[in-house]
């Protein structure tokens, strides 16, 4: 692979607009949006109407961001960082060594990825543990503490394989959507101009985030891994049979779609923020700070 080029320089700002961009999209519906998804996936509860109101008479206003403190805004602040800057760093190395931009995009989106799977499967264990537990408060650190102690420190751990393979393949589909959302709105302006309006690159980011709900079934069984369980957990392989055992008896669609009309507009939402609204700060910055448009970049 091509080295960086020397004209370049390494778009260390992405580490700060991350974490802006995804704390943002929690605080503002996506953490809820998130949970009310899981709790179905994990068939928590029979309906969203269901979990809310559950949530609602238990929690109050709290109920809105169950499990959000301390473990969500701890992955909140480092989530975004692999996304926006090991993105980008991959895609301009990519580019380098001769690759076409809309192909290093989705590789890099990958890359992205499967980085940011490793890095968020603790935190989101411990957010689903609390979330998917109906007696469980807003925060409910006993019952983390209690869960580590039955089943030991790897309990965190659970579904790390397969929460890589899901963000591996979700940030490829959402470059890949976001890249034609990207290239269709640039297809309608004048000749020569290739700069996308806020407006645009939100609604860009809504259309990858909505397009990568195709990987719906591997979402599923990230959620059943990370669920809270009477009793211990459950490794992977053995969560991936009884789903398949639950959808011979109740259907393909009833158990690996369980939970995707939330994953849609989570997802778009979150995109939006992520690919949309980060892209436009970054490139404002740029603009800003008198640097030229990123190789590769349409903007």
């Amino acid at each position: 692979m091509a080295p960086i080029s020397n004209d370049r320089r390494v778009a260390y700002e992405k580490l700060l607009i991350g974490p802006i961009t995804v704390v943002g999209e929690m605080l503002t519906g996506g953490h809820w949006m998130e949970m009310l998804k899981i709790q179905r996936q994990a068939a928590t509860y029979e309906s969203y109407a269901a979990a809310a109101k559950h949530m609602w008479q238990q929690l109050g206003i709290a109920g809105f961001y169950k499990g959000f403190w301390p473990w969500g805004f701890v992955q909140g602040c480092y989530k975004g960082l692999p996304v926006l800057f090991t993105q980008g760093e991959v895609k301009h190395r990519l580019v380098d060594a001769g690759i076409n931009p809309k192909t290093a995009g989705v590789l890099a989106g990958c890359t992205a990825g499967v980085i940011q799977g490793a890095m968020i499967a603790p935190t989101q264990r411990l957010k689903s543990m609390v979330r998917t537990n109906p007696n469980a408060g807003a925060v409910s650190t006993h019952l983390i503490t209690e869960t580590i102690k039955r089943e030991g420190v790897i309990t965190v751990f659970r579904g790390i394989e397969v929460m890589m393979l899901r963000r591996g393949v979700d940030w490829g589909i959402r470059f890949y959507g976001v890249g034609l959302a990207e290239r269709f709105f640039v297809s309608r302006k004048p000749q020569g101009e290739k700069k996308l309006s806020t407006v645009e690159a939100f609604a860009a980011g809504l259309f990858g985030g909505a397009f990568s709900a195709l990987d719906h079934p591997l979402d599923v069984w990230v959620a059943n891994c990370q669920k809270h369980r009477e009793g211990a957990s459950r490794p992977a392989g053995q969560v991936l049979k009884e789903l398949m055992a639950e959808s011979s008896q109740k259907g393909l669609l009833k158990v690996w779609f369980r939970g995707v009309e939330m994953r849609l507009v989570h997802s778009a939402y979150h995109t939006a923020w992520m690919a949309g609204l980060g892209q436009v700060i970054f490139s404002k910055y740029r603009d800003w700070v008198g640097l030229p448009p990123e190789k590769g970049s349409i903007h």
